[in-house]
């Protein structure tokens, strides 16, 4: 049985969240990682609610065989979105943002990567359209979201692989610093990333999913 979600029972859930996350850091304490990226899915599928519930689509998490964690869906059309999400933090990059981002293995393709850690690694990103970045303020009230088609990680996917220990277990990273440190990792595409990340703001690119 699927359960209808209702836009007043997310809008509750994230009150929850922020409610705890102000309980939490009144005993020294930051919410998780995990909850961090849950709100972050919230956080999406009340945006998409507001952009494409008009135009009737169903904003649905993902689950079963889905891979994706939300999908838009109108009559045959199925729309996977991957969400991926970071608090402003200190990391090997300088001060930024950070996403771990992971290839997955796809029934109709055989392709793979070599990853330092890992070895080889089958997969690819055909498991989303889109992958929206949610940048969270460190009180999660304020955010910022960027959506970047599938075709961006594919056309870019060498220069997106992960060679740094910070996320040793995924295939890929993307990184959105505010301050640069002095290192090798730094790439000049990351350098250029962030000159160009604007064009990925979520009120240009949204469009792009009423195109397909």
């Amino acid at each position: 049985m699927t359960t209808k979600i209702r836009e007043r029972d997310i809008q509750k859930v994230i009150k929850d969240i922020l409610i705890l996350r102000d309980d939490v850091e009144k005993i020294g304490h930051r919410v998780s990682p995990d909850i961090a990226g849950f709100y972050g899915e919230l956080v999406v599928w009340e945006k998409l609610k507001h952009v494409f519930g008009p135009k009737d689509y169903e904003i649905k998490f993902g689950s079963g065989q889905s891979k994706a964690d939300i999908v838009l869906i109108k009559d045959a059309q199925r729309i996977n979105i991957e969400v991926k999400t970071s608090r402003l933090k200190s990391e090997w990059f300088g001060v930024g943002y950070g996403f771990a981002i992971n290839i997955k293995k796809c029934k109709l393709h055989k392709r793979n990567i070599i990853h330092p850690k890992r070895g080889k690694v089958v997969g690819d990103f055909c498991y989303f359209d889109y992958l929206i970045a949610v940048l969270l303020s460190e009180d999660l009230r304020k955010y910022k979201l960027y959506m970047m088609p599938r075709s961006f990680f594919e056309k870019h996917e060498a220069l997106l692989r992960n060679k740094n220990k910070r996320f040793s277990s995924a295939t890929h990273r993307l990184i959105f610093p505010k301050k640069l440190n002095k290192t090798d990792e730094v790439t000049s595409f990351d350098k250029l990333f962030v000159k160009t990340k604007d064009k990925f703001g979520f009120n240009k690119s949204w469009r792009l999913i009423t195109k397909m």
